[in-house]
């Protein structure tokens, strides 16, 4: 007597979010957030619900049918239970820290909030993945430090000086890894003169406002880092292949940056 073997099942789709460089974008700021200050309850809630609702974007994306039909047909009952999960963490940890945080963190939380949304339209429209979209999201996802941060007893400039320094990191990298798809496609030549311009421009802007007192020396000091690794993809002609060693040399001046963040800004 014979029996077919049974057919293995097809492992669960995951529902963490796809776009690894997002966990940076948003993890560092938040762990610069938290350490610049003395964290309590609000910062952390703060910080839960940030995570919770990023957590969420990967359920979001599959009930949307933005991974396709087969997708939220096989996934959307798992995804919508996750989703509503998550919700309740992000709204439960978000009132928390709210009610314990002081108004200067409530009122920080709304700038990376409507930059949020707009990351939400851009999610409908199907243009995430887009330079623009990737730009305002890589925004809005180091944003998520700036109320944190407050949280924490922050001061108003540290925390804002943080978030710039942040956003304008993840604005020359986004330009540069751009830059390298470009050439390797031959779409030109636009990419790679706007990641130079942008590099430079934005990073001569930080020793000059550094200079002048505007900014805290400890800004160009925290930007080097990923003005040597834009500079360098671009001059170096680095090709796609080596876009994994890419995104190790982010997460390197990443915690470089981290680290003069925290030791100047504290």
């Amino acid at each position: 007597m014979s029996s077919a073997p049974l057919a293995a099942s097809a492992p669960a789709r995951s529902l963490a979010p796809r776009e690894h460089g997002a966990y940076g974008q948003l993890g560092l700021p938040l762990v610069a957030g938290l350490a610049l200050g003395r964290p309590g309850i609000a910062a952390f809630g703060l910080a839960i619900a940030w995570v919770a609702a990023f957590l969420a974007h990967e359920p979001l994306l599959v009930l949307l049918g933005q991974r396709g039909k087969k997708a939220r047909a096989q996934d959307g009952p798992r995804a919508a239970s996750r989703l509503a999960v998550l919700a309740c963490v992000m709204v439960l940890a978000g009132v928390v820290g709210l009610l314990f945080a002081p108004p200067e963190a409530r009122l920080g939380l709304v700038p990376p909030a409507l930059l949020g949304l707009v990351v939400m339209a851009f999610v409908w429209r199907k243009e995430e993945k887009t330079t623009a979209g990737e730009i305002v999201a890589a925004a809005a996802l180091s944003g998520a430090g700036f109320p944190v941060a407050l949280a924490g007893g922050v001061a108003v400039l540290p925390a804002a000086v943080a978030w710039i320094v942040w956003t304008t990191a993840f604005l020359m990298s986004t330009l540069a890894v751009r830059a390298v798809i470009a050439r390797a496609k031959h779409e030109g030549s636009v990419l790679l003169v706007a990641a130079y311009v942008v590099t430079i421009g934005l990073g001569a802007a930080s020793v000059v406002l550094a200079l002048r007192g505007v900014l805290p020396l400890g800004a160009p000091i925290a930007l080097a880092p990923f003005v040597m690794l834009s500079l360098g993809v671009s001059v170096f002609r680095v090709h796609t292949r080596h876009l994994r060693r890419i995104g190790w040399g982010l997460m390197g001046a990443c915690v470089a940056t981290l680290g003069v963040l925290v030791a100047t800004l504290r």
